[in-house]
């Protein structure tokens, strides 16, 4: 273990060629992010934090630093790429550790970077031109420029939530949440009254919003018209809408949100998800089996539609190869391509990180989109996970073991895949 993270540490000091003394500190005592080992700084949606401050933790005992901007926004993270800033302000990052002896813990702390600073890599719920839509003053939708690339990540899920108190109803239809989000309370929908607060994102930088839209069959985020407020949604995280807005409400009836799946497993204890029976559906589906398990199940096989796939963004060359390294680096490990070099291995499993954190991975999802609101189509992944991810995410599965190609285990149909005999036929 110690000879593989000394290679990896190696080949990012080459790959990111910053060293700067350690002992050099910002300002009020924080730690100047380039003198961290081998930093590699992102930014993105606030959806999928948990996935970050876990990816990170675990990327140290790699000898990588993840850095991530935890106050930031999906779709104005992009733009970052597209318009880098020239304001001369220094960005606060969060780097992680996991406790000692208490795995899943993590420690969060910051940095100061340096003035302007661009990140290598983002997370966005939704692909630019989806943003764009809002976002761009046109409202016109173009293309990443050339110089960026838009790379596949895991898929999210959106899920609407009320506070634990909240009783009445287990299930809520798309057309009754198109309701809610035009009309706000005076819809009058699941006994919400004019006087609820419908809570949303921010108006034109949140990925989380462009996606929740789409889900709801609108063309594009700027059809939500329940703000509370531009300067109140600025403040509105992934984990906030849980933790600040739907959780501490002392009247069921008077808050109603959404998050996402990777904050929904974290704070199922303090709101209620609900079941959603999205357009031409017959009936409604959490994004797992039940309210209780987090197999995520009904998003792996098509049937919860509040979903999409996460997009990993990166400055590339003209073969369309990310042009930092410890960009290229992340991408490979969130799409967990397979990689020649031992140096690369990674000492965790990232299915578990997803697992653990509620997201899916491509390999064992079982129908993909080719758009943010296009319609599921059936897809095989050449080394599909499904029984190592329902083992991860839950503890059981009702799949065979295996090891290597182990013929004689599996069946007819079968290959042993991610250590459990998986249909591949």
């Amino acid at each position: 273990m110690r000879a593989r993270t000394l290679v990896i540490v190696g080949l990012f000091t080459i790959g990111v060629g910053l060293s700067v003394p350690r002992s050099l500190l910002a300002q009020g005592g924080i730690p100047a992010c380039e003198t961290l080992t081998n930093p590699v700084f992102m930014a993105g949606t606030t959806a999928v934090i948990p996935v970050i401050r876990l990816m990170g933790a675990r990327l140290k005992q790699a000898g990588v630093t993840l850095l991530w901007n935890e106050n930031d926004d999906g779709c104005h993270a992009v733009n970052l790429l597209i318009s880098p800033p020239t304001n001369n302000q220094k960005t606060v990052f969060s780097q992680y550790d996991e406790a000692p002896g208490q795995s899943g813990k993590v420690i969060v702390s910051g940095c100061n970077s340096l003035p302007n600073k661009v990140p290598d890599l983002v997370i966005n719920d939704v692909s630019w031109t989806s943003c764009l839509l809002s976002y761009g003053s046109t409202g016109v939708a173009t293309p990443l420029p050339s110089g960026l690339k838009e790379f596949q990540g895991p898929v999210q899920g959106l899920v609407p939530i009320v506070a634990s108190s909240y009783t009445y109803y287990n299930d809520i239809t798309v057309p009754e949440l198109q309701d809610l989000y035009v009309c706000g309370g005076n819809a009058n929908i699941l006994t919400f009254t004019n006087s609820a607060s419908i809570f949303d994102y921010n108006y034109i930088s949140s990925g989380m919003r462009e996606l929740w839209a789409r889900g709801l069959g609108f063309v594009n985020g700027s059809a939500l018209t329940t703000q509370i407020g531009l300067g109140a949604n600025s403040n509105i995280t992934a984990e906030t809408m849980v933790t600040s807005y739907i959780a501490p409400a002392t009247n069921p009836e008077q808050a109603f949100g959404y998050t996402s799946t990777e904050f929904y497993d974290a704070y199922r204890d303090r709101v209620r998800g609900l079941k959603v029976r999205g357009l031409n559906q017959n009936l409604a589906y959490w994004p797992d089996s039940d309210m209780t398990t987090t197999d995520k199940i009904n998003i792996r096989e098509g049937r919860y539609t509040l979903q999409g796939a996460l997009r990993l963004i990166a400055a590339v060359d003209a073969n369309g190869v990310p042009t930092n390294l410890g960009a290229q680096h992340l991408i490979d490990w969130f799409q967990q391509n397979t990689v020649s070099d031992p140096a690369l291995q990674l000492p965790f499993d990232v299915t578990e990180i997803y697992a653990l954190r509620g997201v899916v991975p491509q390999c064992a999802m079982k129908v993909k989109r080719d758009g943010d609101a296009a319609l599921f189509k059936h897809y095989k992944h050449p080394q599909p996970c499904h029984c190592s991810f329902e083992f991860l995410a839950t503890g059981k599965t009702g799949c065979v073991p295996c090891a290597g190609v182990d013929a004689g285990t599996c069946q007819p149909g079968q290959s042993c895949s991610h250590g459990y005999c998986e249909q591949v036929q």
